[in-house]
């Protein structure tokens, strides 16, 4: 019986999020225990969607603080964050209870939780002798990675061909790629390094994939 349990565990969410090192090797080690836990409990799956947003907007609450404390405490809610967003699809599994409100619930939760801490980041960089420049990477940054998670997830099932375009969406689409930044940006307390990549990258991501599948 458990060794069912860690199959349907296993099995890939098709989600944009995973990534072939972090997500696998340790996200998915910690959120197993977790939905193991919970698939025990009458929570059901949207609810631990919702406990990811309430991390997600608490993570960007400590971010928009600026003080490095705040940010290393924000860093750790985020990843607490990421860790219940894998758990909602596990938990979906393990309970029979996968359903598409609730694969649409999640994406709409991961945009909207990105969005929060982009914007908190944002505005603690504006509030330390920020300019105009800070709000229109922001923006971007947001609009980026809205953008990257809507296309990604749209097209996430289609069949598709092992084009040269593919390789290098699947390379950008990378998700450790993205962990390494924040963590680095976290430690060194240079968030705006994590800003201006996100601004940059994940537009050019959107945009070539949106190309690629017109």
């Amino acid at each position: 019986m458990q060794i069912e349990a860690e199959k349907k565990i296993d099995q890939p969410s098709g989600s944009y999020s995973d990534s072939p090192i972090i997500d696998r090797y340790i996200i998915r080690k910690i959120s197993g225990f977790i939905s193991g836990f919970l698939s025990r409990t009458p929570v059901t799956p949207n609810q631990v969607t919702i406990i990811s947003l309430i991390l997600g907007i608490i993570s960007g609450v400590f971010f928009s603080l600026g003080e490095y404390t705040y940010t290393i405490t924000a860093g750790l809610l985020y990843f607490l964050s990421t860790v219940f967003d894998q758990c909602d699809g596990e938990v979906a599994r393990l309970k029979q209870m996968e359903s598409e409100f609730g694969k649409k619930l999640d994406i709409i939760v991961d945009a909207i939780a990105n969005a929060v801490i982009v914007i908190g980041i944002t505005f603690a960089l504006y509030k330390t002798g920020g300019s105009g420049f800070i709000i229109i990477t922001g923006i971007l940054a947001i609009t980026g990675i809205s953008m990257s998670i809507l296309l990604a997830t749209y097209f996430a099932h289609e069949n598709k061909k092992d084009t040269a375009t593919q390789e290098m969406l699947d390379k950008l689409n990378n998700k450790d790629f993205f962990y390494i930044i924040m963590l680095v940006s976290i430690i060194f307390n240079q968030m705006i390094w994590f800003l201006l990549i996100m601004a940059i990258g994940t537009n050019i991501y959107w945009i070539v994939h949106k190309i690629a599948h017109r």
